[in-house]
């Protein structure tokens, strides 16, 4: 039975991208780096999200240097963030300058999303149930609410 998943993002830019995943409310719960107190050659931090993890690094033993300048051309995979608040997210985007990639939606499934890009391009999705009060906050469009599938 799988329990929780990992996703492991390279970084262009180290210090950038750990800023804007604190900035955004991440817990960092390790980290690593050559001026760490657990030594490695390049950067790293990971963040406990539930049973889950999520960790940033400029390197990585198994990966050629090369990827880590690749910018994310492709929103083919995106991250699925599931938060209390789609508000308080938007919130801490507008304090620290972080550009929405789409606007809060409120989609017939029940939940009210929102987007945004890492520095890479990486798309996070930060979802929340679905309520009218977080709604209103968020000034969500509600074109997404009602089901195409059904009359």
């Amino acid at each position: 039975m799988i329990k929780s998943i990992g996703v492991h993002i390279k970084a262009s830019d180290f210090k950038k991208s750990s800023i804007f995943y604190a900035n955004l409310g991440f817990h960092k719960i390790f980290e690593y780096g050559p001026d760490k107190k657990v030594k490695e050659k390049y950067s790293g931090v990971t963040y406990g999200i539930g049973d889950s993890r999520l960790e940033l690094a400029n390197g990585h033993i198994a990966v050629k240097p090369h990827v880590f300048k690749e910018k994310v051309e492709s929103s083919k995979i995106s991250l699925m963030i599931n938060v209390d608040s789609i508000a308080n997210i938007i919130r801490r985007c507008e304090i620290h300058n972080i550009p929405l990639a789409v606007e809060p939606r409120h989609y017939y499934w029940g939940t009210l999303e929102v987007v945004v890009k890492d520095p890479d391009g990486v798309v996070l999705v930060f979802i929340c149930p679905y309520s009218k009060i977080e709604a209103k906050k968020v000034n969500a469009d509600e074109s997404f609410a009602k089901n195409p599938y059904q009359p």
